[in-house]
């Protein structure tokens, strides 16, 4: 073994590479952050708290991120990422009709706000209001939830006959009626049946769909 293949092993610990156990610690503490900001609240959650939970010395929070405003962010960016995988997982039959995709994809939604409560708290009310830059990473997160929708229904619907109707601010007002539905629910502590809140979701964006018209199939 050369002098530079023992000085490699002797920086590794418990088999890991220091790269890797930073990543392992980074993981650690959005796990932590994940149920902290999505039980306690973000507000009510110190870093002190965070790296007690996780198991990981306060000064090893800072080698990942600046502060706590940073990791929310990056939590909500995790959060975010499930929604999304959740309603891609949902349109993932190209071969199913539309309304019968919108219906799918909705569904698996709405199961995931309902599986697991830290979603929607951590996605709808604790993002809101923290600083600038959060909020665009909300709106950028709105952004992504209108480009699937135009990328759903553009096969379908006669966008053309409807010249005069910006079709992104139409969904954009879709994708927020959507959100307070699911809010709603939230708030009134998932008291009516999942297959009611599809409904009434399926039943706002059908609504759209018929005003605009659908192209000849």
């Amino acid at each position: 073994m050369t002098v530079a293949e023992r000085d490699t092993a002797g920086r590794r610990y418990r088999g890991a590479a220091p790269g890797q156990r930073q990543q392992d610690r980074r993981a650690r503490l959005i796990e932590a952050a994940t149920e902290s900001f999505g039980t306690e609240g973000y507000r009510n959650t110190t870093v002190t708290a965070i790296c007690v939970s996780a198991g990981v010395g306060k000064r090893y929070f800072y080698e990942s991120f600046a502060d706590s405003e940073d990791l929310l962010l990056e939590v909500y960016r995790e959060i975010a990422a499930r929604m999304v995988e959740a309603i891609h997982l949902g349109l993932a039959d190209a071969d199913a009709d539309l309304d019968t995709q919108v219906r799918v994809a909705i569904t698996a939604y709405f199961q995931l706000i309902q599986d697991d409560p830290r979603v929607p708290r951590i996605g709808f009310f604790e993002i809101l209001g923290v600083s600038p830059a959060v909020d665009r990473a909300y709106h950028d997160v709105l952004d992504t939830l209108v480009d699937i929708c135009l990328a759903l229904i553009t096969p379908h619907v006669d966008l053309a006959a409807h010249p005069t109707v910006s079709v992104r601010t139409m969904l954009f007002g879709l994708v927020g009626a959507i959100l307070i539905i699911a809010q709603k629910w939230v708030l009134d502590g998932y008291r009516a049946p999942l297959c009611e809140v599809v409904d009434s979701a399926c039943l706002v964006v059908g609504a759209v769909l018929g005003r605009i018209g659908r192209a000849a199939e």
